[in-house]
């Protein structure tokens, strides 16, 4: 826990921002840059779990980090480093080992600043103000990343006619630049953060539940990064052949709104009628997404708005039953460790989900991704018998 202090809303704003942009750099843009330099979907996406790897050891490391430096000299020195990475990877791109190592780094950088970054805005969270204020600046950072960063490479690329090292290569000096201007704002206004923060141990606990916890997310998991690549494949290779500019306004901005509205919907459910009335709704439209990506996979529409209420429908219905594992994380006594399960079944999911497409196509992946989210079904049994703190 933390001591109550004062924090700035411009410093909780621009810090929760500066947590977003990275993790997408390392989790969704990673993917078109890879799949546009001739690597296969399962290629792909085994590179793109690598970022998982610093969340997957997280509680491990994070009680490391706390006593080396304060949050604050972690936030500025990783927002200090992300600069130097992103312009490496600038310098690097394509040569493939080189960015993958570069990406390697930043998602390394992303999960300690993430740690420093919530010791420090975590004081503030009590008021629903800073809440909203911590929340729609995650968001915010998201839609720039997954949305318009994705469209402005798109649209250089067009620009100097399909000259993707260019385009990517200016994408990341702007992405260097962004965190230098937050680095220096972060540095210019310390007397925003909070002072005196007392850091405690986190709570530990038996681990009783953890086979649930990594079950309920992974059909979901397994989908998640090969549906990326089915929406921006070729019709020939059976995905739906969305430019950049299309995927930015599609998932970047469709998506994740939907995602937020979903996930509000779900915390606002259970807040209401209770966790244990809503664990069968909630659970059950975690199978939106893959009936969704079945029906497109099917039928592989080239009409945008339609692909939209596609994206829309599966987005709203994954926010609104992954509302559910995320309350049921923040309750558990060995939530630092839950969170790590988490992520290895989020690695996991991704490693296997490139290897089974590789073998079946998209429309026949999609349909066994469905079928796996019986998963989620026999976890949320389990679920209910998981002890939580009230």
């Amino acid at each position: 826990m933390m001591s109550a202090t004062r924090i700035s809303t411009p410093w909780l704003a621009t810090l929760n921002f500066a947590k977003g942009v990275p993790y997408v750099v390392v989790m969704v843009i990673s993917l078109l840059m890879f799949r546009q330099m001739g690597l296969s979907v399962a290629e792909t996406t085994a590179l793109a779990a690598l970022g998982y790897l610093p969340w997957v050891l997280k509680c491990w490391w994070k009680p490391w980090t706390q006593r080396m430096l304060s949050p604050l000299a972690w936030v500025l020195l990783t927002e200090l480093l992300l600069v130097v990475t992103f312009t490496g990877m600038a310098f690097a791109f394509p040569t493939l080992w080189h960015v993958v190592l570069l990406l390697q780094l930043t998602a390394w950088l992303t999960a300690i600043h993430n740690v420093a970054a919530d010791s420090l805005s975590s004081t503030a969270t009590e008021k629903p103000r800073h809440r909203l204020t911590r929340e729609l600046s995650r968001k915010f950072a998201v839609v720039i990343g997954q949305g318009v960063l994705v469209m402005l490479a798109g649209n250089l690329q067009v620009f100097y006619r399909h000259d993707m090292l260019y385009a990517w290569r200016l994408m990341f000096y702007l992405v260097a630049g962004l965190f230098l201007l937050l680095f220096f704002c972060h540095t210019l206004l310390q007397s925003g953060a909070p002072k005196d923060i007392i850091q405690n141990s986190p709570p530990r606990g038996s681990w009783r539940g953890a086979l649930p916890l990594f079950l309920y997310p992974l059909s979901q998991a397994m989908i998640g990064k090969v549906s990326i690549l089915f929406l921006i494949d070729t019709g020939s290779s059976g995905g739906l052949g969305l430019s950049p500019q299309e995927f930015g306004l599609v998932m970047g901005t469709v998506g994740i709104i939907a995602l937020t509205v979903g996930g509000l919907l779900g915390t606002k459910a259970i807040r209401r009628f209770g966790f244990a009335t809503c664990l069968w709704p909630m659970t059950a439209s975690m199978f939106l997404p893959g009936i969704v990506y079945v029906a497109l996979s099917y039928y592989q529409p080239d009409n945008l708005p339609l692909i939209c209420l596609g994206v829309l429908v599966e987005q709203m219905g994954y926010g609104f039953g992954f509302a559910l594992y995320l309350w049921l994380l923040r309750r558990i006594s060995w939530r630092e460790q839950g969170k790590s399960l988490m992520a290895l079944s989020l690695m996991v999911g991704t490693v296997a989900s490139g290897q089974l497409q590789q073998v079946l196509g998209y429309n026949g992946f999609f349909v066994t991704a469905l079928v796996l989210s019986a998963l989620t079904v026999a976890s949320a049994l389990m679920i209910r018998k998981i002890p939580t703190n009230k």
